[in-house]
């Protein structure tokens, strides 16, 4: 069970630094003193038992990993949620879901009083800054020893293809899995320093930037909000050894015009989420001598694959977005579910310890997306003659901003909720730094005056901030949309998911 992996972890490793957070110097025997009494919180105040859901709105914290811990040691179900959701997010989540309790930090906990009678009365554990004191590690009954390997632990909600949000379930089997195979496949030890500076709520910041090194007895040293010069100073003060980041980081580094070469300590360097733009990846590795090794993976699988340096090069292999790692099996679809030959473009289906058992209340979908014990990707791509993975296209709709996967569905009936819209087409463009924003095309009704700030505050209202449109269009028709299974073309500079 991953609350006894990390105990066992925390013992092991009891005078090691854990968690780097600010001031604060977290050791591993600290770590689970502060775990201890966020359990007993939650097991006296909310009265937490085996199989309930937990809320978390908390940033990038000794808080977040010491609140997971704590409760996947009571048997229950973590979910994460993204700190810019409004309270109407908040709210649909609390009824599809149904959460026994929130643990939120001071400055989240607003949005949560406004979700309403979709939460107990009183479920709100708030967890501040101060260092917690904490019960001796001593041997006593838990409600995990209830609870099987396959029983769930962590539920992450992502973008569905439908405008219906997903709620992905992993289970302890699934999260024990992906920390193996991940720390094996990029060489964790215990003591390497990785900066956690992609949000905890994410997928990857979740499983590869808190879950995966504090399991392997690594250090985390956290940075709750990404600035560049914050950054490079951090990495710098900190020795950080590991940096796991994105298109959006590494763009914004390279462009900060700081010395990259100052970043001597850094060992391997991480991009996921999105594809790197070459012209980016180059630059880094020309000014700070560290290649960006890229890799793929989903909310549902974790890291499916990742990119090599080939020997005696500096550059990673090709357009690869590389190899499956150690423990993940992946196969090339036909659209009858046949196996392809190596270089025919298929559908990804991946098998491994790491994939999710399923989708939270959608058996139909969970038919349709496995098939033969196989998850199937929505990706499409091909493998060369050395098993290295190539991306070719994507089956939905689903947009890929800064490595944050954003239904256009979702905004688009946000902006139609407006008066005076008819119609809205949601799609992202390219901003011409290598990345994307979000683009919304609108229709009005005839003798309505609809202008961007409206439909902006509109989204606003109803909408985190990343989802916002950026560019705001205003038309006399819109083209009628064509939607099916055929794929739309995988352009150059489009990103992988």
């Amino acid at each position: 069970m991953i609350s006894e992996l990390f105990r066992t972890a925390a013992r092991q490793y009891r005078d090691d630094l854990a968690i780097v957070d600010g001031h604060q110097r977290i050791t591993y025997g600290d770590l689970l003193e502060r775990v201890n009494r966020i359990e007993e919180r939650l097991r006296n105040e909310l009265e937490v038992r085996a199989g309930d859901v937990i809320a978390a709105s908390i940033g990038n914290t000794w808080q977040f990993a010491a609140s997971f811990f704590a409760v996947s040691g009571l048997g229950g179900v973590f979910m994460p949620c993204n700190s810019q959701w409004r309270a109407e997010e908040l709210r649909w989540f609390a009824g599809r879901v149904g959460f026994r309790g929130v643990i939120a930090e001071p400055q989240f906990r607003a949005e949560w009083d406004r979700v309403g009678d979709a939460l107990r009365p009183g479920s709100i554990l708030v967890v501040d800054g101060a260092a917690a004191g904490g019960e001796p590690d001593v041997a006593r009954h838990s409600l995990e020893s209830l609870r099987s390997e396959d029983d769930p632990v962590l539920y992450l909600p992502t973008s569905g293809s439908t405008g219906i949000p997903r709620v992905v379930s992993r289970t302890h089997r699934n999260l024990a899995g992906g920390a193996r195979n991940v720390a094996q496949a990029l060489g964790v030890a215990s003591g390497l320093r990785f900066l956690s500076v992609i949000p905890f709520f994410h997928a990857n910041g979740f499983h590869n930037c808190m879950l995966m090194p504090l399991l392997n007895g690594a250090t985390i040293v956290l940075m709750p909000q990404f600035s560049p010069a914050a950054c490079h100073e951090l990495i710098r003060q900190e020795s950080v050894e590991v940096l796991i980041g994105s298109p959006f980081i590494f763009t914004a580094l390279v462009d900060s015009g700081a010395d990259l070469g100052l970043l001597s300590t850094l060992q391997l360097c991480f991009s996921g989420g999105a594809r790197l733009p070459a012209t980016v990846s180059q630059q880094w590795k020309d000014r700070s001598g560290i290649p960006v090794r890229q890799w793929y993976g989903t909310s549902e699988t974790s890291i499916i694959a990742v990119g090599c340096v080939r020997e005696g090069s500096d550059s990673v292999a090709d357009a690869s977005v590389g190899a499956p790692i150690p423990g993940a099996e992946v196969k090339v679809l036909d659209d009858k579910f046949m196996e392809l030959g190596c270089g025919a473009v298929g559908e990804l289906a991946v098998r491994s310890a790491a994939v999710m058992s399923g989708y939270v209340g959608e058996p139909e979908l969970n038919r349709q997306v496995f098939h033969g014990g196989f998850y199937r990707t929505g990706d499409f791509g091909y493998m060369d003659s050395a098993g290295n993975l190539y991306l070719a296209g994507r089956m939905n709709r689903v947009m890929n901003i800064a490595g944050v996967k954003i239904d256009p569905l979702e905004v688009e009936q946000a902006v139609e909720a407006l008066a005076g819209v008819f119609r809205c087409d949601v799609d992202a463009v390219l901003n011409g730094r290598g990345g994307e924003v979000i683009r919304a095309r609108i229709q009005t009704r005839p003798g309505f005056d609809v202008t961007r700030r409206a439909v902006i505050a509109q989204c606003r209202s109803r909408l985190a901030e990343y989802k916002l449109p950026r560019i705001v269009e205003f038309a006399e028709t819109l083209p009628s949309m064509i939607t099916g299974k055929m794929p739309a073309e995988w352009r150059r500079d489009e990103p992988a998911r």
